[in-house]
């Protein structure tokens, strides 16, 4: 395969990725490691299925469609506008620079924040699990080390290197939880094989199944990770869009059917002692598999690498576009010579990691920062994907009014809005945000308090209008081509 090794950039960094270095399987890997199919059933399945009831299939099919819609919005923008940045450089080329800064520092809530704190709530989960079946399990400090070791290495060593691997991580934990999916359908528990999970009739109530529908927004999100790794991918304006769309696809099959069957192969009869149990899926694995339960946490382990690997992917991309640009440190738009790979974002990303993982990991233990960061995470995660909506919208109305469609750049970006703020007011409405009493309560407010540091911080940055990152915010990666030749290339007449 041939890359193209490029150049320097106008600042004299050398700031050429790994062009096209990226085929569309592994372009496909990244969206679906990073939904982390393995991670979202195991963990959130008990959660969901003890508000919305049996029927928790039917709320990843509601919440499944409203990210289906987000990412058709996405891919509307990734069909005219090229480079690495994700919604940085989409916001900043469809709406301003401004817009597309504001995005990337919510963004930060996301990606940057994700890595540390899955790490750190895998190696407690490790911990806690070896402990409870064998008397001892690893530090949770020790899995993380580990962990972020190996990921920090994959991630410098190439972008084709750790797109292979994630192919291998992404197809090894889907076999094995459809695995335990068939299991429970070719022995079914009490209730018997039937659809009752199917029938919204079945819900507990229509508001439970509505709060179920809040909680598998996280479980989809990952689809638009892709997008900083346009640079890197081969025909990006024809492999992007089908990424993204097929990964929400491909995750709305596999959750309704290895729902099912986990739910199925539980007993349907038996729906409180599902959401009563502190480990289900184990529970069930060890029924089924007897002493390879064990299947089930290396099928966890999997989507815990693959999800870092491409969240390490995706934010170092964004880091990236953001120092090269000139908004972040020129330095962040570094390559490694040989690998092609931003090794100082990689470098920033690591000491994010660390600083989340640890830090949160000592504050209120390592498995309760999944449910804090998640929660966070979904707050940031809707701001940035309704902007992503608003983006699509002004484009097409103002640079492609040829192509502007009024179902798909209006009505599917408004509808999916208004869901996302939906599910954002679902997801704080029941903590004390007024008065705070625990360390959860503080999340609306930390959120806040971020938003209102990004604005004042972007307004700093472009009090002047002639700021240079202003003027290259929106630039795809054709318009940095550009800039090289006039760099790199003397002029004949050059003495």
């Amino acid at each position: 395969m041939q890359v193209d090794r490029g150049g320097a950039s106008a600042g004299g960094v050398d700031s050429q990725l790994a062009r096209g270095a990226l085929k569309l399987p592994a372009v496909l890997m990244q969206a679906i490691t990073h939904i982390a199919p393995a991670i979202g059933v195991i963990t959130s399945l008990a959660f969901i299925t003890s508000v919305a009831g049996i029927t928790s299939p039917i709320a990843f099919v509601i919440g499944g469609t409203i990210c289906l819609g987000v990412a058709v919005g996405l891919t509307q923008l990734a069909k005219h506008i090229g480079g690495a940045g994700g919604y940085f450089l989409y916001l900043s080329r469809a709406v301003g620079p401004r817009t597309g800064f504001f995005a990337s520092w919510v963004y930060f809530l996301y990606d940057p924040l994700a890595y540390g704190m899955l790490l750190a709530w895998f190696g407690g989960i490790l911990h806690d699990t070896l402990q409870a079946e064998y008397g001892w399990g690893p530090p949770w400090w020790v899995t993380f080390f580990v962990g972020l070791t190996i990921i920090t290495v994959l991630i410098t060593r190439g972008v084709a290197l750790s797109g292979r691997i994630l192919v291998i991580l992404g197809l090894a934990e889907i076999i094995l939880v459809l695995a335990l999916a068939v299991s429970g359908l070719v022995h079914p528990g009490s209730g018997g094989i039937n659809l009752t999970p199917f029938n919204p009739g079945n819900s507990s109530s229509i508001s439970g199944l509505y709060l179920g529908v809040v909680f598998t927004i996280l479980s989809f999100s990952g689809f638009e990770s892709v997008a900083p790794m346009a640079e890197e991918t081969e025909n990006p304006k024809r492999n992007l869009p089908r990424a993204i769309i097929y990964s929400v696809l491909a995750m709305i099959a596999f959750y309704i059917f290895a729902i099912w069957g986990v739910l199925i192969g539980w007993g349907t009869n038996d729906v409180a002692g599902f959401v009563s149990s502190p480990d289900p899926f184990f529970a069930l694995a060890h029924s089924l598999w007897g002493s390879l339960w064990v299947l089930m946490l290396l099928a966890l382990l999997n989507s815990t690498i693959g999800n870092c690997l491409a969240t390490g992917n995706a934010s170092t991309r964004v880091f990236f576009a953001m120092g090269r640009t000139g908004v972040l440190p020129e330095r962040l738009g570094h390559v490694h010579s040989k690998f092609r790979t931003p090794t100082v974002a990689i470098g920033l990303q690591t000491v994010l990691a660390v600083l989340v993982g640890i830090g949160l990991g000592m504050w209120i233990g390592p498995t309760n920062t999944f449910g804090f960061v998640g929660i966070t995470l979904t707050l940031g995660l809707i701001l940035v994907y309704s902007l992503g909506n608003i983006g699509v919208f002004v484009f097409y109305r103002r640079e492609h009014r040829g192509e502007f469609n009024l179902f798909l750049h209006a009505l599917i970006p408004l509808a999916t809005t208004v869901a996302l703020l939906w599910v954002g007011w679902k997801s704080i409405q029941g903590l004390s945000f007024l008065s705070p009493q625990g360390y959860m309560d503080w999340i609306p407010a930390i959120v806040a308090v971020w938003i209102v540091a990004g604005i004042v911080l972007m307004i700093i940055l472009s009090r002047n209008k002639e700021t240079a990152w202003l003027q290259k915010a929106g630039q795809s990666v054709a318009d940095f081509e550009v800039e090289r030749v006039y760099v790199d290339v003397p002029h004949p007449d050059a003495q």
